[in-house]
Parts: structure tokens; sequence; C-alpha cells
């Protein structure tokens, strides 16, 4: 065998072996795909999302203290803005004058309405008196005892008598419409004024912001000085122990991907090195640009067909979060198992859970409730 024949069945050989060995990296990786991978559903299109609490101010008012700043951990309940209460203190003292000026009026309109109903009494003795003078004038007239003069006097006096008794009949009818089954302490007049005073006190504490959730401060824009008015933004709170994974599958990969499904993931701010684990929350009902601003119109002649994604909330395990936390907006690289696929798609998507609420805003009555009886006892 010559040279050139040897170097000819060298080349072959290698080129058989290279063929194998394709053909059996092909067959390694359709098992691999068979057997695993086609289980899995990866996507980088992924970023941490979060709850950015708004706080704003309640009242209207100038800015004379602010406690917080940007990255500032605060605690739900934290004093982090303070509006300048003198107007509020000066409201509050209006609504006590105004408190203990009603009940005073109140019990006068009772007191008064015992006075008419004593009226009316008199008035009622003056027109029996005044029919039996009558009457008697009108028997002593048949048998011509008297003139015609008296008894025209007396008839007089008899609807005289029956004006003032209508008079302070009318009288005693309208006060009584007044306070007519109530007491002083349950007369509208005093229980408006009472919820007059209840406001202002409100008005006054909410001079004072308070953080609603725990969490760090972000997007502060107020500043000492600033007149704002109700509803304005002040600063942002984010906790960020309740943070999530907004991952956006494509359309073509949400065939097997199901509420309660493992999920692997991994984030650019500490690379490979840290792993969470988690699992899907739910998949949104509709694709991000159905609920975009300006939903897509494809009624026109010309249409390009573009893959769709819908976002999937992944819910992180609390643990790896505390350890390694995560800020919303960061980039996420997420894998799901789908090994329960045959389980129902439209399944129920959010857990029973308990409702995320903040107490700030419960405000105790009892401060006021304390101001108000002493008023009371003051003035009854």
């Amino acid at each position: 065998m010559t040279e050139i024949d040897k170097h000819s069945l060298k080349k072959k050989n290698t080129i058989v072996l290279l063929a194998i060995s394709v053909v059996v990296v092909c067959v390694g990786i359709y098992i691999w795909w068979l057997k695993i991978g086609r289980f899995y559903e990866t996507t980088e299109d992924a970023y941490v999302s979060g709850n950015i609490v708004n706080v704003m101010s309640q009242v209207s008012g100038t800015v004379t203290d602010i406690m917080a700043d940007n990255t500032s951990l605060v605690s739900e309940s934290d004093q982090l803005v303070r509006i300048n209460p003198v107007d509020a203190q000066l409201a509050l003292q209006q609504a006590e004058a105004s408190l203990a000026s009603t009940i005073r009026s109140v019990r006068n309109s009772f007191a008064s309405l015992e006075e008419q109903e004593a009226n009316v009494r008199l008035a009622k003795i003056s027109l029996d008196k005044a029919q039996q003078d009558y009457q008697r004038r009108v028997n002593l007239k048949k048998n011509n005892l008297i003139s015609n003069e008296d008894l025209s006097h007396y008839e007089s006096a008899l609807t005289s008598a029956k004006a003032s008794y209508n008079l302070a009949l009318k009288s005693y009818d309208t006060n009584k419409t007044k306070v007519d089954n109530t007491t002083v302490l349950t007369h509208p007049d005093v229980l408006k004024a009472e919820s007059v005073l209840k406001a202002a006190w409100l008005t006054l504490n909410r001079t004072s912001v308070l953080a609603p959730a725990s969490g760090y401060v972000a997007q502060r824009s107020v500043q000492v000085g600033q007149h704002v008015a109700p509803g304005t933004t002040l600063m942002s709170v984010i906790p960020l122990k309740n943070v999530w994974v907004t991952a956006n599958f494509k359309e073509t990969q949400l065939g097997h991907i199901r509420a309660g499904q493992p999920v692997t993931l991994t984030s650019d701010i500490y690379g490979s090195s840290v792993t969470y684990h988690g699992k899907v929350k739910g998949i949104e009902p509709g694709t991000g640009s159905a609920f975009s601003l300006l939903p897509a119109s494809n009624a026109t002649g010309n249409w390009i067909k573009t893959v769709q994604r819908v976002p999937v909330r992944i819910v992180i395990n609390p643990d790896e979060l505390q350890e390694h936390p995560l800020r919303p907006g960061l980039s996420m690289s997420v894998n799901v198992d789908t090994h329960n696929a045959g389980a129902p798609v439209l399944t129920s998507l959010a857990d029973v859970q308990t409702p995320w609420r903040t107490r700030v805003f419960d405000h105790n009555d009892e401060g006021v409730n304390v101001i108000i009886q002493k008023i009371i006892k003051e003035s009854l």
C-alpha cells in the first residue's frame, strides 16, 4: 500500500469517526431534550417587580420638617413629613367652642320648651275663664239683665283668649319639633358639632405624615417650605421583602406553564453563583400589548405577525430573598420546570392569603372623645 493510499484511508476513517461522533452527539441531545429539556421553559426577559407605596398628603399646608430621605429604612407608622399644624390647631379650637355653644343652645331650647308649655297651660286657663264669663253673660242677656255692649265686650275677650291660646300652642309645637324624641346629647345639632370637632381633630393629626408600610424610601420630591395639597405625592416607600419576578414568556412557551410549577432564577446583580428558587404564582390574563396605553390595532391592510409575550408572576423563596435582596427593575434569568403540565390551564392563580393592609390610618378616637366629654361636662 502506497503512502497515498494510507493517507486516503486515514482521511476516510477520520470522516467516519467524525460522522459517528456527530450522530452520537445529536442522539444524546435528542435523548436529553426528550427526557429533560422539553420540560423546561427559559427566558431572560424577566425583571424584578415590587409594590411602590406612594406617600401622600391628606391635608393642605406648608411642609416644615422632613424626617426621611432616599435610601432611608423606615418602619410602618414612622413619621416622614410634618406639615405646619397652626391652621389645624385653630380650626380645632373653633370646633371646640362651637360644640360648647351648641350644647348651651340646645339646653336653652329645652328650657324654652318648658316655658312655652307653661304659657300654653296659662292660655288655656284664660280661655276657659273667658268662655265661662261669656256663657254667663249670654244667659243674663236672655233675661235682659245686661246690655248688648257688655255682651259684645265679653265676646271680644273670648275671641282674644282663643287667639292667645292658639298662638301659644303653635309656638309650643314649633319648638317641640326641634327637640322632640331627643336629649341634649342626642340632639342633631350637638351630634353635628361633635362630627365637626372630630374632623378638625383628624385634620390636626394628619399634619404628621406617617409611613404606610415598612421599607426603603425612594423618589423623595417634597421640600421644606413647599405648600402641598391633599393627594400630593411626597415620596415612595418600597418594601423589599415583598418583591416578585415578572417573566415575559413568548406565547409559544405558555402551552405547558401552569401555576405552582417550580422555578429556578439567577440575577445579573449576583451572577450564576446565587440561585433563587420559587414557583409560578400565576399567568396574567392578557399580553403586555393588550394592557398598554395604546393597544395595537391590526385592522389595517398591512399586517405583520409578531410573537406576543405574556407576563408570568413568579414568587421567590423569602429566606433566599432575605439573604440576597433584590430591587425592582433588576434583570433576571428564569427557568420553569413544566413536568406537571397536565394540570388545567385555568386553575386558581391566587392562593388564599391575608390581605396586605396598613394600620396607619386606623386612628384611635380616644383622644378626641376625651375632649368631647370634657366639653359636655363643662356645658351641662
